[in-house]
């Protein structure tokens, strides 16, 4: 028989291998040991050719579609070039007509420098001031200040350089007003956009317009945060992203109303005829013309894509709904694009549809009666829940265990109710027909909206904190070995998770200075409970660093938060504040403040944290600037300490120094994120530091760390790191010893270029 399931399994293997080890010793030990076991196993040989082949062919789509880089670029560089509007973001705070707010938009790159751009590459850009109207499809020639597109990178934190590469994304930067700016307008007609705009008339002016928008075009941008939240940990998130589910209702609905129809049209199809074909062909029809008319996003895409195999398979007789099925749509989906391995989407998607095959063949039942259907049901949903346990955990540093009972009535419900009931309404509404049924499905879902948000769902969230992706293959390995026939082999793994878990070294205490762009955010941490200097910026689009980094690091590392220490008052230390108190963290405050304008200075003195000791070193005396009130603190314990001076000035240094202040440390947060304006040479050898963290953004506008102060520093044998070229920094003290550890020397990937 033909090798089906090896071929599969070494393609797929082999595309993740290359994916995220490749050019790595990983890489090359895993090939050179499965290499020499083909030499005396013939089934390893055809092994070693699917994951040859796979990255080989990985390799070459890399070079076709996603190797464009920015060329030449040099820091402030003006870049002319053409590009087509996609899509203008909205703004998450109402602007008014305030000039001084920019618009946000992705822009597709047509050329670049005048020459012509060949892949697919966006540019995400912004504009300030003189802003025209600008629509999508508009085609715009302008000069560009842009960079290539880096994002912050924290532990355990969303890895955005890896979406926006693999969605082409390849650079960001603004419109540089001080040159000409072009813009042509799009006036073509475009029948999907059309569609769309048509079928968005019928619901406009609805109340839960948002839902509406996320359940027909995958767009979810307007949809409340607390609703999202609040979906998250009652485990239906799934239920708003156009995926298999809402694919497989539509193909649902367009099998069975043709089936209906001719049930009732008393039409007697010939017997040459095979009938089920019929509806098949339909049902995928509906699929694909709801796919088209939302935008085909990933996941629904991904989903056609195993719809149009099983219904191959159904129509040619084969066994449909089973695993070489499921593989014949992986292989595939990679075909079509293998980088697809970086959306967390993929793994869900095969995972759930797998878990779904195995209850079918394995908890095989009847469904005569309503009792044995829902029995089935929850049999699924209970598989479902279990099996993609150790997946929701390790993106989310948690999960929810409400998700199993919510989803028996959500589910149906979405198939049976409301999904039929907006197709219906789409449908009306392209033929300018009546769409009463919207008032009354409006009312239904606000009232369930509204039971929905008086809901107190936090509780029902398990937070677990950080899995490995390590530990993740040995959950799933020990899950699938324990239905295999080598079920004697389950301890295997599971003593592996054991060993790892009681030979790690716990370190005493440590410090993660995190990757915030230009501002400060360092967490100070012994047994979970946490002392917090400093929390960031906050952004004319209304977000703020404690709301997008810092409070969800917290969450996922399910940190107690002691202490909170804010520096002084510019915006890149303390803009989050107003985030920080509706997290209920306002009591965590050692200072007194009601706005960030009017934060107090620290109060000098000792306080002990544990088996820590935190001083306040400064402000002696207060200063007209603001940097100058910046508050000292110096944390140790018997063997290692680390100095965090804010943003002080050179001669606040020196006044330290002439105070006769111990300022000795370990290691020393670089003063004002490095700039010039601080690290004198006599205050970096009062402080005589092993390393020195720069805290401050990848190729900023106010180009720190200064080349003179990274100068010296070298001079004086300190050395140094910066948040903007390694990311997050994390130190863990031992008794006798400190390791020093980043975000990017742990997540090295070859084909993004930083």
């Amino acid at each position: 028989m033909f090798p089906y399931s090896q071929i599969c399994f070494g393609f797929v293997f082999g595309c993740l291998l290359s994916l995220f080890q490749f050019n790595t010793p990983v890489f090359f030990a895993i090939f050179a040991c499965i290499l020499i076991l083909s030499l005396y196993f013939k089934r390893f040989r055809i092994l070693v050719l699917s994951i040859l082949a796979a990255t080989i062919y990985l390799l070459a789509y890399y070079h076709i579609f996603y190797n464009w880089e920015l060329p030449q670029y040099q820091r402030g560089k003006s870049y002319k070039i053409d590009a087509q509007v996609i899509k203008i973001y909205e703004p998450l705070i109402n602007t008014g007509n305030n000039i001084e707010h920019p618009i946000y938009f992705k822009a597709k790159l047509l050329k670049l420098d005048h020459e012509n751009i060949k892949q697919t590459v966006y540019i995400n850009l912004s504009w300030y001031k003189n802003k025209p109207q600008l629509n999508v499809n508009d085609t715009l020639t302008a000069n560009v200040k842009v960079k290539p597109f880096r994002s912050l990178q924290n532990f355990g934190g969303a890895n955005s350089e890896l979406w926006a590469f693999y969605n082409h994304v390849k650079a960001k930067g603004y419109i540089d007003n001080k040159f000409g700016i072009k813009i042509i307008k799009d006036n073509a007609p475009d029948t999907q956009k059309i569609l769309q705009q048509k079928i968005s008339t019928a619901f406009i002016k609805s109340i839960n317009y948002w839902f509406y928008k996320a359940i027909l075009f995958g767009d979810k941008s307007a949809m409340p945060h607390t609703y999202k939240e609040k979906f998250k940990i009652m485990g239906i998130s799934h239920l708003f992203a156009i995926s298999g589910l809402h694919i497989g209702m539509m193909f649902a609905i367009g099998f069975y109303s043709v089936k209906f129809i001719i049930i009732i049209s008393m039409i007697k199809p010939k017997q040459k005829l095979n009938i089920n074909t019929l509806y098949t062909c339909t049902g995928f029809i509906f699929a694909l013309t709801y796919t088209l008319l939302s935008g085909c996003s990933i996941s629904a895409i991904r989903a056609l894509i195993m719809l149009a195999v099983f219904s191959f398979m159904y129509i040619k007789g084969a066994q449909y709904f089973s695993y070489r099925a499921l593989q014949y749509a992986l292989i595939i989906s990679l075909l079509i694009n293998p980088f697809q391995l970086l959306n967390p989407g993929i793994y869900f998607s095969f995972l759930a549809v797998y878990i779904l095959i195995f209850s079918y063949t394995k908890f095989s039942m009847e469904h005569n009666t309503a009792l044995k259907r829902f029995s089935w049901l929850v049999i699924i949903q209970m598989n479902l829940t279990i099996g993609l346990f150790p997946l929701v955990w390790f993106f989310n540093d948690g999960a929810s265990f409400i998700g199993i009972f919510v989803n028996l009535i959500a589910i149906p419900l979405m198939a049976l109710f409301i999904l039929p009931s907006i197709v219906i309404i789409s449908f009306s509404s392209l033929f300018n027909l009546s769409t009463s049924l919207l008032l009354y499905l409006d009312m239904f879902l606000s009232e369930l909206f509204w039971y929905l948000s008086e809901l107190e769902v936090n509780v029902f969230w398990l937070q677990l904190g950080e899995l490995s992706w390590q530990s993740l293959i040995l959950i799933y390995l020990t899950l699938f070995l324990s239905f295999s026939s080598f079920k004697f082999f389950v301890y295997l793994p599971v003593f592996i998770l054991l060993v790892n878990k009681l030979t790690e070294q716990k370190s005493i205490w440590q410090v993660d200075i995190l990757d915030v762009g230009h501002g400060l955010s360092v967490l100070i941490s012994q047994n979970n409970k946490t002392y917090v200097y400093d929390i960031g910026a906050k952004y004319m689009t209304g977000l703020s660093i404690a709301q997008t980094q810092i409070i969800p690091y917290i969450k996922g590392k399910n940190l107690t938060i002691k202490h909170t220490m804010l520096s002084h008052r510019d915006n890149d230390h303390v803009g989050g504040l107003q985030d920080w108190i509706n997290f209920g963290l306002k009591d965590t405050l050692l200072i007194n403040t009601n706005l960030p304008q009017e934060i107090d200075t620290c109060t000098l003195g000792l306080m002990k944290f544990g088996d820590l000791k935190i001083q306040n070193l400064w402000p002696i005396t207060k200063s007209k600037k603001s940097n100058n009130n910046s508050c000292v603190v110096k944390v140790s314990d018997d063997n290692f300490s680390i100095l965090l001076p804010g943003d002080i000035h050179k001669n606040a240094e020196l006044e330290l120094i002439s105070k006769s202040v111990d300022l000795k440390a370990t290691i020393l947060v670089s003063p004002h994120h490095g700039s010039n304006t601080s690290s004198s040479s006599g205050f970096i050898a009062a402080v005589s530091p092993k390393w020195v963290i720069h805290s401050s953004a990848f190729n900023g506008r106010w180009l720190m760390p200064h080349s003179e102060v990274m100068h010296r520093y070298t001079e004086l044998g300190v050395q140094q790191l910066t948040t903007g070229i390694s990311g997050q920094i994390r130190i863990k003290f031992f008794s006798d010893k400190y390791l020093i550890e980043s975000t990017r020397s742990k997540q090295n990937y070859w084909f993004l270029v930083n």
